[in-house]
């Protein structure tokens, strides 16, 4: 296992964000060695919270999921974009919106307060939809052109899977664009260094004891180094070593899976 960049950075690092999809497992199944990492920087005190792009389930789906995998998380260590997506639009008052979601993220929506709506919608939002039928395109696509706002949980073009990348949300931002010209006017998941920030502050972390754990440079990495964490890419998922040269968002550490990371933990007070 090779670990290449500032791997003694790491041993300043009391709060893991960590991604999920192609980070921690892999569509039903963890990656290899994933449950170690868990252990290791459990019982070295460092905090653990999953920060996931992926909008698809809520905290309590993916709690379920690892609980199947054998992982026990809590739903308090997982934070997902759409559940922040939620959040900050009720925050802003946002009560009503036209939402492309799963029916998960439809609950999230309904729990912040927010109402779905197909007539009078003050907002578009668009998830990553595994439910997403041509009427959710086509009446997203009406709406748009006549102005309203539009916000996208995420920005992933793909989601690993054990079969192979399937469509993100990104794609459909992509199909919806070629539609009507526009693009989301603004995206809260990552790279938003502000959803890393609001992660941060659940636990009282600093950015210079916080690292940014993920498989996608244009989103994990990219996001770590906004928000001025340790990124650290790990290549069991999107990305591999090839693309990293050249790339505008580039890695402080680059792992060929969490697992690798256990040699370089400190133990001390976690976030």
């Amino acid at each position: 296992m090779i670990v290449e960049g500032a791997v003694g950075r790491l041993a300043s690092v009391r709060l893991f964000l960590l991604d999920m999809d192609g980070t921690f497992s892999l569509g039903e199944g963890l990656i290899p060695g994933s449950d170690r990492f868990l252990t290791a920087a459990r019982g070295a005190g460092i905090g653990i919270l999953f920060l996931t792009n992926n909008s698809s389930g809520d905290a309590g789906k993916y709690a379920a999921r690892f609980r199947g995998m054998g992982v026990e998380v809590p739903v308090e260590d997982i934070l997902t974009s759409g559940a922040a997506t939620a959040q900050i639009l009720a925050r802003e008052g946002t009560r009503r919106v036209y939402l492309l979601g799963t029916p998960s993220l439809e609950e999230e929506f309904r729990a912040a307060g927010i109402a779905l709506d197909e007539e009078a919608p003050a907002a578009v939002v668009l998830g990553f939809d595994r439910t997403l039928t041509y009427r959710k395109l086509e009446v997203a696509c009406d709406l748009l052109r006549k102005g309203l706002p539009y916000v996208a949980t995420n920005p992933d073009v793909v989601c690993p899977t054990p079969r192979g990348p399937i469509p993100d949300a990104g794609s459909f931002m992509a199909a919806i664009e070629a539609v009507t010209g526009r693009r989301p006017d603004r995206v809260i998941g990552k790279p938003n260094p502000d959803f890393l920030r609001g992660a941060m502050a659940l636990r009282g972390a600093r950015p210079g004891e916080t690292a940014m754990v993920g498989d996608r440079l244009y989103t994990d990495v990219a996001s770590g180094r906004a928000a001025g964490v340790l990124s650290v890419l790990v290549l069991s998922g999107e990305t591999e070593r090839g693309a990293v040269d050249g790339s505008p968002h580039l890695p402080d550490i680059i792992a060929p899976r969490l697992e690798s990371l256990i040699p370089y933990l400190a133990p001390g007070p976690g976030c």
